[in-house]
């Protein structure tokens, strides 16, 4: 089976990749719009800085006098058209000319919120007509003296443009290499193991029998390490368990084709029991014994009937309607006569189930069989109505079931309590009674024997 390679962009990778530069991209601009409103003010605090030096310069001057051609070149080189300071130890200068320009807007930067100062940066960063703005704050070396100065903005926004514009660059650079990093990461620890694992299942899904293709974990700890050996345990489990069906698939032919056999060979036998029944008419006793084998033989008929009809159609439908319990219960116990096991029945004779009583006592037949070989000298079989359902208890006086039949109870060929055993006879009789809308249980085991619950419809 051909794989087609998904188109890149729907691969994990280049989407690890975008989201990465995306998410570093928003970090950067969570970054780059605060660092931008910084630079603003950095910069008006460098103006009124160099303000307060001009009016220091002009102060020193021997008769504290300068022209105005000075004070006008002083200024510019401070990058302001005039300037105002005041405080509690300076009287208000005023440098600049005497018809100061029209001022557009004015700021305070002594109160900043960062909200405001955010709101004013990007405001300046798209504004496009030309502005002269005054400023008000605190310089940086005397921070209780006043000073305001009026501005040219255009400048300003030039220089916040350049900054922004380099932040961008880096932003983009550090986003880039952050997020290459990250994708080589993520496709090392992440994604070749993914791909690993899906290669692992296409190939084992291909051909399950072939025990080359179970993946062979790595020796990593995290939890990729982990769901490699999780999926190896799940690969090995689900060979050994096809390889079971298949042979249980060739068990159940050749059973089919024994039992097509022995169909005939036990018609013959029931047609030689009938003669020796006739022949025999005047003998009680003779009658008894070939009513017995005509009984007998009459059930091997009608099981490996069943059995071809398994073999064709599958599981066989029960029929079910309203059935005494105690007669199948004396029925079954006889499977296990001539052994050193015997079976009290506590049923009442008016007790019905809704059941079909073939596969109800083939159900108990494995029961009463598997406590017999188990090595139990007494079973007791009781019943009770409980709402709707009747429970029939089965106790046994075995030596209970070993931990690796109670770790296997119902699995076929794995749950046997016996050396020798196959492990059928539960799996079998739970089957049975589950198709026949009931359940059977354990409900305890232990040196004192055990204790199986079947629940089957009232009747």
């Amino acid at each position: 089976m051909m794989h087609v390679k998904p188109p890149l962009w729907s691969s994990l990778s280049a989407r690890l990749l975008v989201l990465t530069v995306f998410f570093v991209m928003l970090a950067e601009v969570l970054i780059f719009v605060p660092s931008v409103a910084q630079f603003r003010v950095a910069a008006l605090e460098d103006r009124l800085g160099a303000a307060l030096l001009v009016l220091t310069a002009v102060q020193s001057h021997p008769d504290g006098m300068v022209d105005m051609d000075l004070q006008r070149r002083l200024l510019t080189q401070a990058g302001t058209l005039g300037m105002s300071a005041w405080g509690p130890e300076r009287r208000r200068t005023t440098l600049g000319p005497d018809m100061p320009p029209v001022v557009d807007a004015a700021y305070d930067i002594s109160d900043r919120p960062p909200g405001q100062l955010i709101r004013h940066a990007l405001a300046a960063m798209v504004r496009t007509e030309a502005r002269v703005i005054a400023v008000r704050g605190h310089p940086p070396q005397e921070p209780q003296t006043w000073v305001e100065v009026v501005v040219e903005e255009a400048p300003l926004i030039e220089a916040m443009r350049g900054y922004g514009w380099r932040i961008l660059v880096l932003s983009l650079i550090i986003s880039l290499i952050t997020a290459a990093l990250v994708y080589l990461s993520l496709h090392i620890l992440l994604v070749r193991p993914l791909r690993r694992l899906s290669a692992s299942m296409q190939g084992f899904a291909e051909a399950p029998e072939d025990a080359g293709r179970i993946l062979r974990p790595s020796r990593r700890s995290d939890e990729v390490g982990r769901a490699e050996r999780e999926l190896a345990a799940l690969q090995s489990r689900l060979r050994e368990a096809l390889g079971q069906q298949a042979r249980l698939a060739a068990v159940g032919t050749a059973v089919a084709k024994v039992s097509h056999d022995l169909k005939g060979v036990l018609t013959t036998a029931v047609l030689e029991s009938d003669r020796l029944e006739q022949t025999a008419a005047a003998d009680p006793e003779v009658k008894h014994v070939t009513e017995g084998i005509a009984r007998a033989l009459d059930r091997a008929i009608i099981l490996t009937t069943a059995t071809l009809r398994f073999a064709k159609e599958g599981p066989p439908s029960p029929r079910l309607r309203p059935v005494a319990l105690r007669p199948v219960v004396e029925d079954a116990g006889r499977v296990i006569m001539g052994q050193e096991c015997a079976v009290s029945v506590e049923v009442s004779p008016d007790l019905l189930v809704r059941a079909d009583p073939e596969l109800l006592l083939r159900a108990l037949e494995n029961l009463l069989r598997n406590a017999a070989e188990a090595g139990a000298r007494d079973v007791a079989v009781e019943a009770a109505v409980r709402g709707d359902s009747v429970v029939l208890r089965v106790a046994d006086t075995g030596p209970g079931l070993p931990p690796r039949a109670l770790e296997n109870l119902f699995v076929p060929f794995s749950g046997s309590a016996r050396a020798g055993g196959t492990g059928l006879g539960l799996p079998i009789a739970r089957d049975l009674v589950q198709a026949q809308g009931g359940t059977l249980t354990l409900e305890r085991s232990g040196p004192e024997g055990a204790v199986f619950v079947l629940c089957l419809p009232a009747g």
